[in-house]
Formats: structure tokens, sequence, C-alpha cells
């Protein structure tokens, strides 16, 4: 299977290169796409634009792909498959320590729209909320751990739409360096 990898926020693609190991072991073809810039200031749509055309480059505009987005990634992937219509083309979408409902960690100040945009209650994370429909045809999965002191409750991460599961992990960038993490999204893909 073809499987993207999107990496969260003040990182790169390379922050993702253990779990994309581990899946390539499985047998996956994985890309890891570089989002800049890595701090989301241009906002989540521009970021989900950047994913939008970097897919299409590697994978062409119809192959047939599996989406795993972690933190902001996760919000990343969600815009990309509500608002830019990826949603046609991926069949599962895996979403690590997202906060689909928002993280008062994004009230800290400092000057991104895309961290703006995480805050409970934001204009962008009620659109997506409202638009969740177009995700009928994907597998939705949220994996996140109540150990996660940047998605702030932890809670924020449960997802009412998608299969979620709690594993217990301490903190947040971890979730992605986890080999549960990795054997649990192999299975499902696997089915």
């Amino acid at each position: 299977m073809k499987v993207v990898l999107v990496h969260g926020i003040f990182n790169t693609g390379h922050v993702m290169r253990l779990l994309q190991k581990r899946l390539q072991q499985a047998g996956h073809q994985c890309f890891s796409p570089t989002i800049s810039p890595f701090d989301g200031r241009h906002g989540i749509e521009h970021a989900a634009k950047e994913l939008s055309q970097q897919i299409d480059a590697v994978y062409g505009v119809d192959a047939n792909i599996v989406l795993v987005g972690f933190s902001m990634g996760g919000i990343v992937g969600r815009y990309y498959l509500q608002q830019l219509g990826g949603a046609r083309r991926v069949s599962q979408f895996f979403s690590l320590s997202t906060p689909h409902n928002g993280s008062y960690l994004a009230y800290l100040p400092y000057p991104s729209k895309g961290i703006k945009q995480l805050r409970p209650k934001s204009a962008l994370l009620a659109e997506l909320a409202r638009s969740e429909a177009v995700l009928e045809g994907v597998k939705l999965y949220s994996y996140w751990t109540p150990i996660d002191f940047t998605i702030v409750p932890s809670s924020s991460s449960f997802w009412r739409v998608a299969n979620n599961k709690r594993f217990i992990i301490i903190l947040h960038l971890s979730v992605i360096f986890s080999r549960r993490i990795a054997k649990a999204i192999n299975n499902e893909i696997e089915g």
C-alpha cells in the first residue's frame, strides 16, 4: 500500500522516519514530505495545499493512498481530505495525537496562523467538524495517549467519527516512535 506520513509543527518529514521504516519493513511504500514553513505560519490551508501537491508529484493524481497525520499534521490531513478532495483517493486515515477538538497550548503567544487555528472552537476546527460527512468512504482512526502535555487536554484527540484507540505512551512525540502504534497501523492496513 502507498502510505503518506504527515509530520507535526516545528518538525520536518524526517521526524517520521522510524515509523516510515517500520511500515516499509511491513511491505508498504511510504512517503514522508516536509511541509514548510515548519511553524505553520501561513495556516492549515496553505500546509494542506502543499501536502496535496507533494502527494500528486510522488504518487500521481489517482493512486489510492493511506494517510497518517501526527499532531498538527493530522489537522492538515483532515483539511486535505475534507476541503481539497483528498477523501476520494484515501482509503484510511490515521490521526496520531491530533488535536481534533483543539489544544489550550495553542494559546501560547507565537505568531503562527496554524497554531491559532488549533485553539479549541476555532473557525477552522468548526469548519472541519461541519464537513465530516465528506469522509464517509474513508476508514478513520484516532490513536492518542492520555499522557500528552502538548494536546491539552489529551482527550481533545478523541474524534467522534473515528475508531479511537488510547495507548499508554509517555509524551506527545513518543507516539510516532512507538512500535505498538506502527503495529496497530499496519494491522489495520493489512485488514
